[in-house]
């Protein structure tokens, strides 16, 4: 049997170094699925051998016979917030047509707290004719004094259901950059005014605050707005109910007219005209449907403007992925072109 053992974490700054001694059967050896270690942070804990929590950091691993001692580092996204976490190594198998099985399960006892740039006290998004007034109460770097943040940055999200602190989809409403931040300091009463798009009736609204890292931007902390109520269409009923009629004016008795000799037939501007605009596609742009990292074919991720079919094909070689961030290990696929790329990207 597959399993872990003597195994643990560290962390440093924005990566995190994982130890672990993995023993694999003759039989696993045998399937030649490819095997990896992930380390995942869950707020209320795991419950038997259920990998239910967030992927903090992930490490691929060469199966060999008698088995192997992993001792490496590699980059670590931490969950956003500021709430204690449990975490636990899990030993991942990936077959060759995607399919994950947990192999293994490792849980600590000790909660892990990540010291990373918040968000204090009041936190509001007003939206209107356009834009995004951000209010906050304070912005804070509880690191050391020489530990400056990255760029810190403030986007607001339309998602479908209140975030949770890992990866999501949705669509950018708006965004800030709001510069860097020395250790053990905070911007207090902060308003900013920027540029909005308009979210979905029903969207739920999420402030999330986030930190250039070596990943590319990391939330770091977030807060859930209620969501923007549905707008009710008004019925062809109520919309009757709300002109008053007016009285049709009695039309006057036709005078005789002497018969003139008739007009030639007038050019057919109006149906000309019809029959242009008819002729021209519909201006109206309807949002592109997300394609998955995980499912897609290589074909329909090249189609992406601005994705390279050999980028394609390298997100495909690299599944599966966890989280869209991920989607950052596939050879050509950088931080700066997933940041272009999120809002028409799913997992």
């Amino acid at each position: 049997m597959t399993q872990l053992s003597n195994h643990g974490y560290r962390f440093d700054g924005d990566f995190v170094y994982l130890n672990a001694d993995v023993n694999f059967s003759e039989a696993d050896l045998a399937a030649g699925a490819a095997w990896s270690l992930q380390l995942l942070a869950s707020e209320s804990g795991f419950s038997g051998n259920e990998p239910v929590g967030i992927r903090v950091a992930e490490l691929a691993i060469e199966p060999m016979f008698g088995g192997i001692t992993v001792n490496a580092c590699c980059a670590a996204i931490p969950p956003a917030g500021a709430a204690d976490q449990v975490l636990a190594m899990a030993l991942l198998s990936t077959t060759a047509d995607g399919l994950v099985a947990l192999r293994d399960l490792g849980v600590y006892e000790a909660r892990q707290n990540f010291c990373q740039p918040c968000l204090l006290g009041d936190v509001r998004c007003t939206l209107a004719d356009g834009a995004a007034r951000l209010t906050i109460e304070a912005i804070a770097n509880p690191r050391g004094e020489d530990n400056l943040s990255g760029t810190l940055a403030l986007e607001v999200w339309a998602l479908d259901t209140p975030y949770a602190g890992g990866a999501w989809v949705g669509s950018p409403v708006a965004s800030v950059v709001v510069g860097i931040l020395g250790g053990g300091n905070q911007w207090t009463d902060c308003q900013y005014d920027v540029p909005a798009a308009l979210p979905a009736d029903g969207a739920a609204l999420t402030v999330m605050l986030r930190e250039w890292t070596p990943a590319g931007y990391v939330t770091r902390d977030y807060r859930n707005i209620a969501a923007l109520p549905a707008k009710a269409k008004p019925t062809a009923k109520a919309k009757a109910a709300g002109k008053p009629k007016v009285a049709a004016k009695p039309k006057a008795a036709a005078k005789p007219v002497a018969a003139k000799a008739p007009k030639p037939e007038a050019k057919p501007v109006a149906a000309k005209s019809a029959a242009k605009a008819a002729s021209k596609p519909d201006s109206i742009k309807v949002a592109a449907k997300p394609v998955s990292i995980n499912k897609a074919s290589e074909d329909d991720l090249a189609a992406l403007k601005g994705l390279s079919r050999e980028v394609a094909r390298a997100i495909v070689a690299a599944r599966p992925y966890a989280a869209i961030e991920d989607v950052c290990k596939a050879k050509g696929m950088g931080a700066k072109t997933l940041e272009k790329l999120r809002p028409l990207l799913a997992l």
